[in-house]
């Protein structure tokens, strides 16, 4: 074949492409999840930190 593109392997790299894409979000989401419980965790720290805080100036 000169000079041209080989159909089956374009294809098939494209396909690879999918299907990482297609494991890779599901798995990136359950080990960065960034919801509302993450949030709330978060807050919840703040006001811990805020309480200690308030306490250690008395």
């Amino acid at each position: 074949m000169l000079g041209g593109i080989n159909n089956a392997l374009f294809l098939q790299a494209f396909g690879g492409l999918f299907v990482v894409v297609l494991i890779l979000i599901p798995i990136l989401k359950w080990a960065f999840p960034a919801n509302k419980s993450v949030k709330a965790e978060k807050a919840l720290y703040r006001q811990m930190r805020k309480e200690i805080r308030a306490i250690k100036k008395k």
